[in-house]
């Protein structure tokens, strides 16, 4: 940078600042700096301008993956989360650091390269470490986490509205006729409970008795959702639809219902959630509840690189959209 101000004619701060696209030196001499670093080969130390800057233009993922339900990083939501992360960070110019092992307490990410290596850290997820995140949280470290807005918070979320998620989903099959509906998903955690708080809304609303068998705790993996249905038709009990936490139960309670000799949608009616791709090209294809997951990730990391700049963030709530397709028997 010295031999490159000298042939510039300039200063060394002057030069930085010009590469820098700094505003505080004319466009004349901008352009002019810019021309003779590409003619004399010049290139930015990385390492040395990120020592000097304190940073490492890294971001660490972590997935709150449910420990007692063995949740895997193949879930398809994971997956979709990840790549809309991973490509907004790339127009950032920063790397992903990707935290895949299930935590029972994410406060040990404390001792960890995951919050050594990184400039800041999403978490997709909040699981039941609602109250570890808040302590998290005030290690003046910059996170923000894909989650549901939960009492007390003192850490910036992104995530869609649930209670309306479950409402439309549930209102939906109401106003097809259905009227014994299964609710499956754990709601011992916190998106789950409140897409039920939607199911009891809509129920309430069309007049319909909250019948307590229907509401099965199904963790968000797919084995627990066959085992779940086949439990229901074993203890004969009735229902006619299904809402789903996650489009991967909806699509295994397809599969059960199916090989018990069950049709989808005329005996049972389902719908799933988030609007994974595969759920389009599924058979019957999935009705769902749609989950912006791409612009989801965009602005997960959006208010993640606010912070670092030392900006003030505030939550955001993306738009619940529900997607009619064949397992709800609309059309």
């Amino acid at each position: 940078m010295e031999e490159l101000a000298k042939v510039a004619g300039v200063s060394v701060s002057t030069v930085s600042r010009a590469l820098a696209g700094n505003p505080l030196i004319n466009a004349k001499t901008r352009a002019r700096i810019v021309d003779l670093a590409a003619k004399h080969n010049y290139q930015i130390n990385e390492n040395a301008r990120n020592f000097r800057l304190q940073k490492t233009n890294v971001i660490a993922v972590v997935l709150m993956l449910d420990v007692k339900s063995e949740q895997h990083t193949s879930d398809m939501f994971f997956l979709e989360m990840l790549g809309a992360i991973a490509d907004a960070l790339s127009v950032q110019n920063y790397d992903l650091l990707l935290a895949n092992s299930p935590m029972t307490n994410v406060l040990d990410i404390h001792n960890s390269r995951i919050f050594r290596q990184s400039d800041g850290i999403v978490f997709i997820g909040q699981g039941n470490q609602h109250k570890q995140l808040n302590e998290f949280s005030d290690l003046d470290k910059p996170m923000v986490v894909w989650g549901s807005n939960l009492p007390d918070r003192r850490y910036c979320t992104v995530g869609a509205d649930n209670v309306v998620g479950g409402y439309l989903a549930t209102k939906h099959l109401l106003n097809l006729g259905r009227k014994h509906i299964v609710f499956m998903g754990d709601i011992n955690m916190p998106e789950p409970k409140q897409r039920f708080e939607g199911y009891l809304k809509a129920l309430k609303e069309k007049g319909v008795k909250f019948d307590k068998r229907l509401q099965i705790d199904v963790p968000f993996e797919m084995s627990h959702a066959s085992e779940a249905i086949n439990d229901l038709l074993q203890q004969k009990i009735s229902f006619d639809g299904a809402v789903c936490c996650s489009d991967l139960i909806a699509l295994s309670a397809i599969a059960a219902l199916t090989e018990s000799g069950l049709r989808v949608p005329e005996d049972v009616a389902v719908v799933g959630y988030d609007d994974i791709a595969l759920a389009g090209y599924s058979s019957p294809s999935l009705t769902t509840v749609r989950q912006n997951i791409v612009q989801g990730g965009r602005i997960l990391v959006q208010k993640l690189m606010a912070q670092i700049n030392g900006d003030t963030v505030t939550d955001s709530v993306l738009k619940t959209e529900l997607i009619v397709r064949r397992s709800s028997g609309a059309w």
